[in-house]
């Protein structure tokens, strides 16, 4: 009955392409579609900003000079290899890593780069949690916990930052304050406000 006519049509498929209810085989076109056309896959470097976002990194926003942030970022990248390694040790149960060519796994949404940026954002200029997740447009949740992971890398690396004046605590405060510093917007930031 049904399971056997179930089982025709299961086989059929597995062995020879579409089929109809009775199992009979239809005819396919195996070729395959056009490829989607790609838009560059190539990952950001993860020590330096997403290109959107490179405009935060002027020296008064970070305040820190460019050797200086070179300087600090790779220090940073250093800990934070070392931190998720230990991380995925404790994860895989100490067992050994089985080396790849590093191009497996989720591209991460924020940088390095971007996460020290929304950090010196928020502790330097004061500007808030769910402003600086809009900027970078992902959750404030996400900004939370990327604080805290920058937060205890800048600790190891006896880092501290010093709040500055004025503390910001809207876009536009931020978009005003690049503007007094004359920092070169990005196209759609500048029509915006």
């Amino acid at each position: 009955g049904a399971r056997k006519r179930a089982r025709r049509v299961r086989e059929a498929a597995w062995g020879n392409g579409p089929v109809d209810d009775t199992g009979t085989a239809l005819q396919a076109d195996f070729t395959r579609p056009e490829a989607y056309p790609q838009v560059n896959d190539t990952p950001d470097p993860f020590d330096q900003p997403s290109p959107d976002l490179a405009w935060l990194c002027h020296p008064a926003l970070t305040g820190l000079p460019p050797h200086e942030w070179d300087t600090l970022i790779t220090t940073l990248t250093t800990l934070h290899d070392a931190q998720r390694e230990t991380h995925l040790d404790q994860r895989r149960g100490r067992r050994p890593r089985v080396k790849g060519d590093g191009t497996t796994g989720r591209r991460p949404v924020l940088t390095l780069a971007d996460r020290l940026l929304a950090t010196l954002l928020h502790y330097r200029l004061g500007l808030p949690q769910v402003v600086i997740a809009r900027l970078f447009t992902v959750t404030p949740e996400t900004i939370n916990r990327r604080l805290k992971d920058i937060r205890q890398l800048l600790q190891n690396a006896e880092h501290t930052i010093q709040p500055t004046e004025p503390q910001l605590t809207t876009l536009d405060d931020l978009y005003d304050f690049a503007r007094t510093a004359e920092i070169t917007l990005p196209a759609e930031i500048k029509s915006a406000s």
